[in-house]
C-alpha cells in the first residue's frame, strides 16, 4: 500500500528538522522522526528508507561526462584508454559496493532503531496494562464504597423516619392532654357556677339556712375535689409539657444530627461518583492507548520480519575482466 503523500511529506519535514538541527550532520533515528512527525512507526521506517537514499545521492559525486584525465590519454595511446576506462570501471565497482554496505548499515540501523522502538512501546504497553489493573482496582473500591455509604443512607433515612413516628406520637399525646386539661378547666368552671348558685341560694334562702349550709358545705367539699382534681391535672399537663418539651428538643437534635449526616453522606457520594467517573473515563483512555500500542506492536513485528530478509547477504557485483 502506497503511503500516503502528506504523511511522507510530514516525515521528510522532520527528518530535515532533526538532521539540520544535529552538530554532527548524522541521520535521525526512527523513533525521534515518529515522535516529531506524530506518525505511525511502520510509515516513519518507510520513508526514512527513501529519504535515507535521496541523502546520499545528492552527495555521490556525478559520473556521467568524460573525466579531466582522459582528454591528455586519449593523445598518447589507446592503452593508456583502456587502463584509465579500467580504472574507472573499478571506481565504479566501488562506488556500487560503498552504496550497498551503506544502503545495508541503513537497514541493520533502521532495525536496530525500530527494535529499541518496539522494546519502549512495549514497555508502555506494559505500563498501561498495569495502570488499567490499578484504575479498575479504584473503580472496585470506589463503587465499593459506594454501596457501602448507600446502606448508611438507607440506615439514617430509616432512623430520621422513626423519629418523626416518635415525634408524631409524642404530639398527639400532647394534643390528648390538652383536651383532657380543657376538660378540666370545663369541670373547674362548672363547679365555681354551682359554687355561686348555691351561696346565692344560701342567702336568698335564710329559712333554709341548715339545708343550705349542708347543700353548700357539699358544694364547697365537691369544689374543693374539683380544685384538687385541677391540681393535679394542672400538675400533669406540666409534667407532660416538659416531658414533651424535653421529647421535641431531642427530636429536633436528632432531626438536626440526621440532616447533617444525609448531607454528608451526599456529598461523599457525589464525590464517590465522580471519582468513579474519572476512574472509567481514564480506564477507558487507558485501554484505548493499550489497543493503539497493541496494533503498533503488531505492524512492527511484520516490519522486523521484512527487515530481517532484506539484511540477507545479497549477491556481490561481478568485476570486469582485465585486459
Amino acid at each position: 500500500m502506497a503511503l500516503n503523500q502528506e504523511i511522507k511529506e510530514r516525515i521528510f519535514a522532520a527528518a530535515d528538522e532533526l538532521h539540520a538541527a544535529s552538530p554532527n550532520g548524522e541521520f535521525p533515528n526512527v523513533e525521534a522522526v515518529r515522535q516529531l512527525s506524530r506518525a505511525g512507526m511502520n510509515n516513519v521506517v518507510e520513508a526514512m528508507k527513501e529519504w535515507r537514499a535521496k541523502q546520499r545521492k545528492q552527495v555521490q559525486a556525478v559520473r556521467e561526462p568524460l573525466p579531466a584525465e582522459l582528454h591528455g590519454v586519449l593523445q598518447t595511446a589507446g592503452q593508456s584508454l583502456w587502463e584509465t576506462a579500467q580504472q574507472l570501471a573499478n571506481e565504479s565497482l566501488e562506488a556500487a559496493r560503498a552504496a550497498f554496505e551503506a544502503e545495508k548499515t541503513d537497514l541493520t540501523e533502521l532495525s536496530a532503531q525500530q527494535s529499541a522502538a518496539f522494546e519502549a512501546q512495549t514497555g508502555e504497553l506494559e505500563a498501561a496494562q498495569a495502570r488499567i489493573v490499578e484504575l479498575e482496582a479504584q473503580v472496585a473500591a470506589a463503587i465499593e464504597q459506594q454501596q457501602k455509604q448507600a446502606g448508611e443512607l438507607a440506615e439514617l433515612r430509616t432512623q430520621h423516619e422513626d423519629s418523626q413516628r416518635r415525634a408524631t406520637l409524642a404530639e398527639q399525646k400532647a394534643q390528648e392532654t390538652e383536651h383532657r386539661a380543657a376538660e378540666l378547666r370545663a369541670e373547674l368552671d362548672r363547679a365555681h357556677q354551682d359554687a355561686d348558685r348555691l351561696r346565692q341560694e344560701r342567702d336568698e334562702a335564710k329559712a333554709r339556712r341548715d339545708q343550705a349550709d349542708v347543700r353548700a358545705e357539699e358544694a364547697e367539699g365537691e369544689r374543693d375535689d374539683a380544685l384538687r382534681q385541677l391540681a393535679a391535672g394542672n400538675a400533669e399537663l406540666a409534667g407532660l409539657r416538659a416531658k414533651m418539651t424535653a421529647e421535641a428538643e431531642q427530636h429536633a437534635e436528632q432531626r438536626k444530627r440526621a440532616a447533617e449526616e444525609v448531607h454528608r453522606s451526599a456529598e461523599r457520594m457525589t464525590k464517590a461518583e465522580s471519582e468513579r467517573d474519572k476512574a472509567r473515563d481514564a480506564a477507558a483512555v487507558a485501554r484505548e492507548d493499550a489497543a493503539k500500542l497493541r496494533g503498533e506492536l503488531e505492524a512492527v513485528k511484520t516490519q522486523n520480519a521484512a527487515l530481517l530478509a532484506a539484511l540477507k547477504p545479497a549477491a556481490q557485483p561481478k568485476r570486469p575482466p582485465k585486459a
